[in-house]
């Protein structure tokens, strides 16, 4: 696959950002939109939701990261900015695609592991999807020191040191749904990633074929929408989908930058 990916500068020039707080430099970022409440259960015959999520427009072209501390381990590779990644057929990763309105469902899958690396001073994956009270764990598999900081501003922010001695370190879960908020390394200063706080298992992010999938949805109608860090949300007006019992519905969406 032919992957590009966008310079964070340019992009923050090209993008037109609302909403929620990002970060130390104060640009601003669409957030998602969650339920008043949400009842897990048992589903019975439940739908799913498909589709590919595509980059509209001109492909930025790939530019590299400058990296400019602990050249040994973060310069081993080359590294390129991860804010817009678009492979072949124009299909667009890391975009998180969820229902914004569904008030019961399944329950979270608790086997799954949250999990996000800091390999060769970058931030694995780019989006995290994190379910309001669950643990999500810093890996550290480099041999340098990191730090963590997770500018949060609903929940409480962290801002943990993680020595290259210490490959895991689990953090707190939090309390309320957020996001998504900004993921950097403080010692590091291109390490960038998004992590977004659920309050249910209805969200999906697009893997490097741009696909998402969301799985034994509840027969009914739905609001669908997608965020993406550069090409913002359809919040405003989300797309409509009506999932019947056992059935499966496609969803695509086209993408641009704001």
């Amino acid at each position: 696959m032919k992957i590009y990916l966008f310079a964070g500068l340019a992009l923050l020039l090209a993008c037109c950002y609302v909403g929620g707080a990002f970060a130390a430099d104060s640009a601003e970022t669409e957030s998602l939109v969650f339920p008043e409440s949400y009842s897990a259960g048992g589903v019975s015959n439940g739908g799913t939701i498909s589709g590919v999520v595509k980059f509209e427009g001109d492909v930025p072209e790939m530019k590299m990261l400058e990296i400019t501390k602990d050249q040994a381990v973060c310069g081993a590779a080359e590294k390129y900015d991860e804010s817009v990644v678009v492979g072949e057929g124009n299909v667009l990763k890391n975009t998180i695609v969820y229902l914004i309105d569904i008030s019961q469902g399944k329950d979270f899958d608790k086997a799954t592991k949250l999990e996000m690396d800091q390999k060769g001073c970058q931030f694995s994956p780019h989006v995290q999807i994190v379910p309001v009270g669950a643990r999500l764990t810093m890996l550290n598999t480099d041999k340098v020191n990191h730090n963590v900081h997770i500018f949060s501003s609903v929940n409480k922010p962290v801002n943990k040191q993680q020595t290259k001695n210490r490959r895991k370190m689990p953090l707190a879960g939090v309390k309320k749904a957020e996001g998504p908020v900004s993921v950097k390394c403080d010692i590091h200063g291109w390490m960038s990633a998004w992590i977004a706080y659920v309050p249910h298992p209805y969200f999906a992010v697009t893997n490097e074929k741009g696909e998402f999938t969301l799985e034994d949805v509840p027969a009914g109608t739905y609001k669908l929408g997608y965020w993406h860090e550069a090409c913002g949300s359809n919040s405003a007006s989300p797309a409509s989908v009506t999932v019947e019992a056992g059935g499966t519905v496609t969803q695509d969406f086209a993408l641009k930058l704001k």
